[in-house]
């Protein structure tokens, strides 16, 4: 079987098949910027709820290390450091020592 076929014909069957697959080509590239647009989108919405949660635990840690700072502050007048504590202690004893030696030796008068 042998096919015979006019220039006028080739060309047509040539631009035909070109068309064909220009025509898949596109279609397919057309399905894959589709996807990647629905990817982008859905990467910008998920970058968004980042943002937020990322300036809402910025607002906690600013809170968190405000309420640091005052319990910094509040640490010298509400607790006694274990230094000052024996130094205070020790000033106590010797005042309780001094009254006991007064009392001993009114006792010995």
């Amino acid at each position: 079987m042998i096919l015979e076929l006019e220039a006028y014909q080739v060309i047509g069957l040539l631009i035909t098949v070109a068309g064909s697959i220009f025509g898949a080509g596109k279609a397919l590239f057309a399905r894959f910027d589709a996807s990647l647009r629905d990817r982008d989108d859905s990467l910008k919405d998920e970058l968004g709820k980042l943002s937020n949660q990322m300036a809402s635990e910025s607002a906690a840690i600013r809170k968190l290390d405000r309420e640091m700072l005052e319990l910094k502050a509040e640490l010298p007048r509400e607790y006694v450091a274990k230094a000052d504590f024996i130094r205070s202690f020790t000033v106590v004893e010797g005042k309780l020592d001094a009254v006991y030696n007064l009392i001993m030796q009114k006792n010995k008068d």
